[in-house]
């Protein structure tokens, strides 16, 4: 999930094959956009654009919102089952499993870059940058590898044991959901020390940070279809 204001979730819907927009304030989704197979991660593009990956379609879905209504703008051909999105300044970075690689792609899903490495990537699961580094959580490795733009590993925190989906706060600050451990961990900027944040969650997916409200979306795992089939949110401190 991605926010679009302060009160709305963009949310991708795994199981329905659905993109939600979810109105926090008053606990309901406003609008959903079926999609033609299960969509995984999504991040902002823009104000009003979303880019989501598409893994069994080999494709990016970008979607755009005008008046409270999701649509589908472009399809992106990828070369591969494309897992994890991040996107800064119109840069998309895509992580794919089979080979584990990273790709740095413009919005036209032309490669710049190919990011290659046993020693880097493992299973490289789900992505989150900024203007200096590609934060990337590996399942495999059981790390959050921080890399620069030319694809360089300058940082890494290894206190982890199956790191998921993760959000960024301005300060550059990582929150990242632990599945295995049931926690969501606050990550320093450089990787160099992390803590919990949260604990004793029910595997915990996927996460979003709202700075201005200071407010921590999160969702954990549903063992049945109408239970704990909820969005949590946290006050930060």
């Amino acid at each position: 999930m991605t926010l679009l204001t302060p009160d709305l979730l963009i949310i991708t819907d795994y199981n329905n094959k659905a993109v939600k927009m979810v109105d926090t304030s008053n606990q309901s989704w406003s609008d959903q956009l079926q999609v033609d197979d299960a969509p995984l991660d999504i991040t902002h593009v823009t104000s009003t654009d979303f880019a989501v990956t598409i893994p069994d379609k080999q494709t990016i879905k970008l979607i755009s919102i005008s008046s409270n209504t999701l649509k589908t703008k472009l399809t992106v051909k990828v070369g591969g089952d494309c897992h994890g999105i991040g996107c800064y300044q119109g840069t998309l970075v895509v992580s794919y499993l089979r080979p584990a690689k990273l790709q740095i792609l413009d919005m036209n899903g032309t490669v710049l870059t190919t990011i290659v490495g046993e020693n880097i990537f493992q299973y490289p699961c789900y992505i989150t940058c900024n203007r200096s580094s590609i934060y990337l959580s590996d399942c495999g490795m059981r790390t959050v590898t921080r890399l620069n733009w030319q694809g360089d590993v300058i940082g890494s925190n290894s206190g982890m044991s199956d790191p998921r989906r993760m959000s960024l706060s301005d300060d550059g600050t990582v929150f990242v959901c632990d599945w295995a451990l049931n926690v969501i961990k606050e990550v320093a900027g450089d990787c160099s020390a992390g803590k919990v944040l949260l604990e004793k969650l029910n595997q915990p997916s996927t996460v979003c940070l709202c700075g201005e409200t200071k407010k921590l979306y999160y969702s954990c795992r549903s063992f049945y279809e109408t239970i704990d089939n909820f969005l949590y949110i946290y006050k930060l401190s």
